[in-house]
This record gives structure tokens, C-alpha cells and sequence, in this order.
């Protein structure tokens, strides 16, 4: 039994969004999966209550503790609902008080809600990779553990709780020789009463021709300069003389600085929009796109940009009342909501047991657009780069980007489209 209790501190990055939930804040994301078989929902509660003791870093609520915040353990079962009753939840305001995360099915699709402050996008894939193993051995299906899925019965380790962000605070840094200070252009957000606009876009990566092929191990290089085009092309008051259309990629630092956490990990670098693909050779456009990435992607720029962030959040979070700290990160998340035009976040391969694979049918994340009208997340699934954009301003956009890849011999397109109600954290704390 686990007697670790190390989890229940918040981490430094994720305090950044434990700090300022507020009343409509979008502090979540959701990774949806599809099956091919409809969903046994007493049969999932089974396999995640039987799996939660060996992942209590996920097992948790948000608590007030005097001036700061903390995270206490959850009791009682976890339960799976229907989507229909995602509204009632989001309602209730468990979604962090109660919990901070929760499941919902429909039909063959699964719906995991975590908040941002436990997790980010690429490392909660261990989490769900091994809930369908366990589910799908539990329901009698052949599936084999090739050694990348963590069973119920193996050992927990607190350093999949460990603020891995926070030692690099301690790694040589320098600011990128080539960086680009963008102002950043803006376009209209739309309603978000509804919910968001979901698109789903598949990219055969096989079928791909031409100068792009080479460009596809980074697909922020490919995705990034043609959704900016297309967004100047949707919205032509934002091309002003000076303003760039400015992407805020998230980089996953575990490929860079090796660890198991589950905890958020990651940095979010500017990448504008300088070369425009109508006036240059496409493989200009993308080697430039690729230069401006590739010089902050070296260790030591990565520290760089870490180090300010980390100095940053650690001044907030020794201010005196949770008051000061809340108002102090919302600060914080409106300079980050000016620095981009929308965000992009790459969770790159996705590794899951062939056994497993036959009984899967779609594997992605839906990132909410929270600070810009536009969130983008990209995965490599089944030989499909799977692009899915969430949207306050609905699909023109999407249809235009879909187009433009076409004409440079990528085969690009929409396979489907829906509305997406993310959770919400409530700050009620007393």
C-alpha cells in the first residue's frame, strides 16, 4: 500500500493553473479515445478503481491550506458517467473540489477530463494506456503487456510525482542566439456559451510528397506556417505591417531531459510567422519555420526559457494571501494571452501494444483554445498525423488550412466535426 505523500504538494508549473481557476476558466483538456466496441461503463469503473491506488498522484482534490493551496486524497470509487451528464457535472463545480479528473463515455468513445494542474497532454498517455489494457484484459479481449503498460500490481514510484521542471533551475542556460521577439497578431475570439468547435483533421503520413516529407518528425513546422496563412486568409484585419502571426508551441521536455512524471513538463515557445507561403518557395517557408524552432529546442535555450518561468512563479507563489497569489497568476496568463496569436501542442508518437492497437479506432487529445481563439494538439497514430483544432470561431479557418496543405501535396482532410463543452474549475475555496 502506498504511504507516500509527496503527490499532494502541487508542483510549480501546475500551480500556475491551480492558482487561477476562477469562475469560466478553462482548466482543463480531455483525451478521447475511440473503441471498437461499445463501452462497458460498469466494467471501466471496475478497471480504473482496481488501478487507482497505483496512480494516487491523480487520485486527488484541490484543498485550501491557510494562504496556499494543496491537494488531499480522494476517498470513495471513481465513477464513469455518460457524456449527457457532463454539463450537471461541470455544474456541480466537483471538477476540482471533488476531483481533478473525471471520465465520461458514449457509446465506443471514452472521454478523460484531467485538470492541467495534475498533468499535461503527453504525460498522461502511460495513465490511459494503461486503464484500456486493463479494461480490455478484464473484458476478455487478447491483449499482451510488451512492457510499456503499467499494471495494477507494479510498484509506484514518487518520482512520477516529482517537479521535474523545477531542476532545471540548476542546468546551464543562455538565450538562443536566433530568437525571435514577435509582436504577436490577434484575431476574434467567438462565444465559448456553447462550447467549442471541434475539428478533426488526418494527415496519411505515407501519402505525403514533395519538400514537406522531410519536415514531418517536427510537425509544429508543417502545421504552424500553414495554419498561420490560413488564418491571414480568414482574417485579413490581423495582417498589420509589424504583427506576426505568433504560435505558442508547447514542447514536451521529456525527450529532452529524460523523467517519468506525470506532472505538467513542458515550456511553450513563440514560433512566428515570417515567410509567407504564397511568396516564397515552400521548402524556404518551412526551413525557416524549422530554424526559428531548432535554435530555442537546444538544452541550454530550453533551461533559458524554463529558468524564467520558474523564477517567475516562484515570486508569486511567496506572496502573502491566496488572494495576492490568484491575482498575481492571472496576471501571468493575461501576458501570456498577448504574446501569441493560439496555441499548438505536439504529443508525437503514441506507443501502445499491438494487441492492444486493433481495439483502438481513434487516440487524441482536445485542447481547449483557454487564452486564444485556436488550440491545436498533433499525434502520430496509426501512420496518420492526427490534428485536432478547437475553435471559438468554427471550421472556415480549418477548411482553408485543409486546402492549402492539399495544394502542397499533402493529402490532408476533415474527418469529422463537433461541439466540445470542457470542464471548468470553479475557484471557491474558503
Amino acid at each position: 500500500m502506498d504511504t507516500s505523500t509527496g503527490y499532494t504538494v502541487p508542483d510549480l508549473l501546475g500551480s500556475t493553473y491551480l492558482y487561477s481557476g476562477y469562475d469560466g476558466a478553462d482548466m482543463g483538456f480531455c483525451f478521447v479515445v475511440g473503441l471498437t466496441m461499445a463501452v462497458d461503463r460498469p466494467l471501466l469503473e471496475r478497471a480504473l478503481n482496481e488501478l487507482m491506488p497505483r496512480f494516487p498522484q491523480l487520485w486527488l482534490k484541490a484543498v485550501r491550506d491557510g494562504d496556499s493551496l494543496a491537494y488531499a486524497r480522494r476517498t470513495g470509487p471513481v465513477r464513469v458517467l455518460h457524456v449527457r451528464d457532463r454539463k450537471d457535472f461541470a455544474a456541480s463545480g466537483a471538477f476540482g473540489h471533488e476531483c481533478l479528473f473525471a471520465v465520461f463515455v458514449h457509446h465506443k468513445t471514452v472521454y478523460f477530463d484531467f485538470h492541467r494542474a495534475l498533468t499535461d497532454e503527453k504525460g498522461i498517455v502511460p495513465f490511459v494506456r494503461a486503464v484500456l489494457f486493463h479494461y480490455l484484459r478484464l473484458g476478455g479481449y487478447e491483449v499482451e503487456n510488451d512492457g510499456s503498460v503499467i499494471t495494477a500490481d507494479s510498484q509506484y514510484h514518487d518520482i512520477e510525482a516529482d517537479d521535474a521542471f523545477v531542476r532545471l533551475d540548476d542546468i546551464p542556460a543562455s538565450r538562443p542566439i536566433w530568437y525571435m521577439d514577435a509582436k504577436s497578431a490577434h484575431v476574434p475570439c467567438g462565444s465559448q456559451e456553447d462550447g467549442y468547435c471541434v475539428t478533426r483533421i488526418h494527415m496519411p503520413l505515407q501519402k505525403v510528397k514533395g519538400e514537406p516529407r522531410q519536415y514531418l518528425s517536427m510537425p509544429s513546422t508543417v502545421v504552424s506556417p500553414f495554419f498561420a496563412q490560413a488564418l491571414l486568409e480568414e482574417f485579413p484585419e490581423a495582417d498589420i505591417p509589424g504583427e506576426y502571426i505568433v504560435s505558442y508551441i508547447q514542447v514536451n521536455l521529456r525527450q529532452y531531459f529524460p523523467a517519468t512524471t506525470f506532472r505538467p513538463f513542458f515550456v511553450n515557445l513563440p514560433l512566428a510567422y515570417n515567410r509567407r507561403i504564397a511568396d516564397y518557395p515552400v521548402s524556404t517557408v518551412l526551413m525557416s519555420q524549422k530554424k526559428l524552432l531548432e535554435a530555442q529546442l537546444k538544452t541550454d535555450a530550453l533551461a533559458y526559457n524554463a529558468q524564467r518561468r520558474i523564477s517567475e512563479l516562484d515570486s508569486i507563489l511567496g506572496k502573502g494571501s491566496l488572494e495576492d497569489k490568484t491575482a498575481a497568476m492571472l496576471s501571468v496568463i493575461d501576458e501570456d494571452a498577448r504574446s501569441a496569436t493560439y496555441s499548438l501542442c505536439n504529443i508525437g508518437n503514441v506507443i501502445i501494444p499491438e494487441t492492444m492497437l486493433r481495439y483502438i479506432t481513434e487516440f487524441y487529445p482536445v485542447v481547449p483554445p483557454a487564452l486564444f481563439p485556436f488550440g491545436i494538439s498533433t499525434v502520430n497514430f496509426k501512420g496518420d498525423l492526427a490534428i485536432t483544432v478547437t475553435s471559438r470561431a468554427g471550421s472556415g479557418v480549418c477548411r482553408r488550412f485543409v486546402s492549402l496543405l492539399q495544394q502542397y501535396d499533402m493529402p490532408a482532410f476533415i474527418s469529422e466535426t463537433y461541439r466540445h463543452s470542457p470542464l471548468k474549475h470553479k475557484q471557491e475555496f474558503r
